[in-house]
This record gives structure tokens, sequence and C-alpha cells, in this order.
């Protein structure tokens, strides 16, 4: 008896095992496929397909409204031409559910008749809310403008539990003066997919698009419902809209947050201003990582723009440390970690005067290369001048706060040339830091 127990006992947990096994496979194929059907519109024409979905034990492909004998064509091609796997399953999706609209048109110039699908609202959903702290259900943002047509939700499961839920869900807007909740028009094609949220796969997103040539988008809260087991569990995302007045309260909470903080965000703040939906927000470190912590500790409003993510750029220029009687260095040669700046000093003992601007460059060494450090270094003043026997002294700031000033060596770069001549070249003073 007890050898059969310890048998069975073992059985049940590499059952248990292979299902965990299974499940993270799943998620990650199904991350692959939706993500390459989602980014190729031509693809989705092409197949009659918006995305994956997932199931229990398979990812699925939809074919939209084709006929059953394209079906194994169809299935044919796409495995041999996007992705093939045993964990990939077809199916023909020609009925819509929720009892839509149709809404018939006049036939084309073919003879045709076309139809169309109204978007339809759909009620709160019933059933027990789940605890945000253990199962977050957000937008990507927290603000969007009025011109918006679609928001990403993206559900995170922090919990112990598994969760699972459809493709369906509700959308409402905060009506402020009957204080009510008022549903929106939603997608009438539901897709028969399963989605699961085991603790070790935890997230999903989904974009949700508006009909606003239905129900105009409107200044407020609006929230967006889904189902979870069974209809037995309820969680939502909540964003606002904002109208002209709105982004005129946002920009003045960066403004604000600008002026009076000098943490990290605020020092890497350069410049920002407003035109139209867009608040353009200029970063010393333009890297996703700083960008997200705008979002997070500022504002998250889908209209902030930063521009291109920053990577970080080679110091490819010649430079010299001594050159034409000519010299440059810093005024130790070695500095401590954390430092903020280091005092340089150009030296002219060339019989002819040198001309240059305020700017300058730091960078660091690594693998043979020299990479320059994140920084606002265009200072504004020009025109200096130094005659034989002059020094000039400045300020470099290595903006620990945005940079990994980490040990090593480092270079200090300025661009000179003598005065009244079109010919230039870079001075270099390089130390350590450890």
């Amino acid at each position: 008896m007890c050898s059969c127990h310890f048998d069975s006992s073992r059985k049940g947990q590499k059952d248990e095992t292979d299902s965990i096994r299974l499940q993270k496979e799943l998620c990650a194929l199904h991350r692959y496929v939706d993500g390459i059907i989602k980014s190729d519109s031509i693809l989705q024409q092409r197949f009659h397909c918006s995305g994956a979905g997932l199931t229990k034990d398979k990812v699925s492909i939809d074919f939209q409204d084709i006929s059953e004998d394209s079906f194994e064509i169809f299935k044919s091609v796409f495995r041999k031409d996007v992705f093939d796997s045993p964990l990939l399953e077809f199916n023909i999706m020609s009925d819509i559910t929720f009892g839509p609209e149709i809404i018939l048109i006049k036939e084309d110039s073919l003879g045709r008749t076309i139809t169309m699908v109204s978007p339809i609202p759909r009620d709160i959903p019933s059933g027990e809310a789940i605890n945000p702290d253990s199962f977050l259900m957000r937008t990507e943002y927290d603000y969007y403008p009025l011109s918006t047509t679609e928001v990403k939700v993206i559900i995170t499961n922090h919990s112990r539990y598994k969760y699972d839920c459809g493709e369906d869900y509700s959308q409402v807007y905060y009506n402020e003066k009957q204080k009510i909740w008022e549903t929106l028009p939603t997608n009438p094609i539901r897709n028969d997919v399963l989605w699961i949220f085991p603790s070790d796969c935890p997230t999903h997103e989904q974009t949700i698009r508006f009909y606003t040539s239905e129900v105009p988008n409107r200044p407020g809260k609006y929230r967006i419902y889904k189902s979870f087991n069974g209809n037995t569990k309820v969680a939502y995302a909540e964003f606002k809209m904002v109208d002209k007045k709105g982004i005129e309260q946002i920009r003045k909470r960066i403004s604000e947050y600008n002026m009076k903080n000098r943490d990290t965000i605020a020092q890497n703040i350069t410049d920002f201003g407003s035109y139209g939906d867009t608040i353009e927000v200029s970063l010393i470190n333009n890297s996703f990582y700083f960008q997200e912590m705008f979002r997070r500790k500022v504002v998250s409003y889908s209209a902030v723009s930063h521009g291109k993510i920053q990577q970080p750029r080679l110091f490819t220029s010649s430079a010299y440390s001594d050159t034409l009687q000519i010299s440059m260095k810093t005024e130790k040669s070695v500095y401590p970690v954390g430092v903020k700046s280091v005092s340089v000093n150009l030296i002219n003992n060339n019989s002819k005067a040198l001309s240059f601007g305020g700017d300058y460059r730091v960078a660091r060494k690594e693998s043979g290369q020299w990479i320059l450090l994140y920084g606002n270094f265009n200072v504004k003043d020009e025109g200096i001048i130094i005659k034989q026997g002059g020094t000039c002294q400045f300020t470099a700031n290595l903006y620990p706060l945005f940079n990994d000033n980490k040990p090593g060596v480092y270079r200090v770069y300025k661009r000179i040339g003598f005065d009244n001549s079109r010919e230039d070249w870079f001075m270099s003073a390089e130390f350590r830091i450890k």
C-alpha cells in the first residue's frame, strides 16, 4: 500500500511538472506567433487572421470567413510561410457571437451584397472583484488625448493562483453629471480563445479599439472590464481622456515637478513644450529606462514625446593632449567614484591665439572604444580667446545621476582652433576614476 501510494504521488507530481512545462511553452509560442501576425498587416489580410489565440493545450490560428474548401490550403501555406509547430491548431471563424446588429448595404459594382457588423455595448460583468495587488489590469498610460482610437490593456498575475479569460470585454465611461457608468460600443466579433495566466507566465496584452464614429470620445474617466475564471472573477483598467484644458494641466504638472524637485528625473529634463495633443519633453539621458522613470514619477500621458530612444554613441575623432605647444589636462589624474565634475586646464604656449566655445564632451573607455557620457554639454558661451602664455580653466560635469560612472579611464574632449582660422581639432584630457 505504501509503495503504491508513493508511485501514485510521484506520478501526480510528474503530471503537474509536465503541465507547467507545457503552459510555459504555450505562452512563449503564443507571444511569438501573435507578435508575427500583429506586426504585419499584409499577413493579416492574406490569412484573414488578426492574431493568435491560446487554449489550454494549443495555440490557435483562426481564419475569418474562409470557405471549407480553402481551409487545408490556408493551413498548409501558413505552416510553410509563417510558422509550424505541433502545438498549433487551426479553425474557421465564420459566426459572430453576442448577437450584433447586421447592417445590409446595397450591392457593389460586381453585384455582391456588402454587409457590415455594428459595434455593440456590453454590460459591466458581475463577479467577485480581484485584488489589484495580486492581479493587476491596467492600460499602457494613465492619460490619453481625445484623438485616441485604441488603448493597450496589460494584465499581470502577481498571485500564486491561475486565472483565465476570453477575448471579450466591456468598455464604460463615467458620466459626471448623471453619476453613472455608461456602456460604450465594443468589438462585436469575439474569437474563441482562452488566455491562461499561471503565476510563472503572468502577462498578456490586448488592444482595445474605440468606435468614435458611434460614440465620440469625451474628457473624463473610462474603464475596461474583463471576466475571469468562468465569469466568477472581475477586474478592470481605469484611465482618463483629456481635452485641451486637460493637456494644459498635464503640461503645468510637468513644469511644477521640474521647478519644485531636484531629483534625478527633474535634473534629467532639459526642455519641454506642447503643440496640439503632444507634449515634447527633452531628456539628457533619453534611454528607455529614464523615459519609463518619467512616466512613473511625473505623468503617464500617451502623447508625451521624448523623441527617439537614445543609444550610447562613440567618440571616433582624433584628439591630442599636447600638440603645437598647446596642452590640456585635468587638475588631478585620479578621482573617486561618484565625483560630479572635474576641473580642466587648457594651456596655450603657441604664438597664435586660440579661439573656442564653451562646449565639451566626456567619454569612458570600454573595450578599446570611447563611449560618450550622457549630459548637457552644449554650453552657450562662445568666442573665448586665449593668447600665448594664457590658460583657460573650465569645469567638466560628469552627470553621475544619468551615467554609470564606474571605475575606469575617462577623457574630456574640447574642440579648439586658432583665432581667425577655419581649421580646428580636438584636445583631450585623460583621468581615472577609482
